[in-house]
């Protein structure tokens, strides 16, 4: 996981396609509170299989400074339009959100699965 760049992954739509890349303005996970949002392409090794997601499924995801932390997916979002930003907000509560593409053009709509920490 790297930070990512919003100049570089919003504006100019060419985010590297070998990493998953934290929102800059985004919690991190595990460590402060709110919406940690991940970001990546959908290929091979990295976010193509959100698409398989269902509600209930399992996310794991290692924290900054080593534990593992525990979600639960909750909601999916098959359909972003990439101008829509809700999902990318701060939220009061911990959560956890994953948006890959859903095809190779900038307007294509973004596919976002948000995960609750489990209790």
């Amino acid at each position: 996981l790297r930070l990512g760049d919003e100049a570089r992954d919003v504006g100019a739509q060419a985010t590297p396609t070998g990493a998953a890349f934290l929102l800059p303005s985004s919690a991190v996970p595990g460590a402060t509170p709110g919406n940690a949002y991940i970001y990546a392409h959908a290929r091979a090794g990295l976010f193509l299989r959100l698409w398989d997601a269902q509600l209930g499924d399992k996310v794991d995801v290692v924290g900054p400074s080593g534990p593992v932390l525990h979600y639960v997916v909750t909601e999916i979002h098959p359909r972003v339009a990439p101008s829509a930003l809700r999902c990318a907000g701060r939220t009061a509560d911990e959560r956890l959100t994953l948006q890959t593409s859903t095809g190779p053009n900038a307007s294509d709509p973004r596919f976002v699965v948000v995960a609750r920490p489990t209790k």
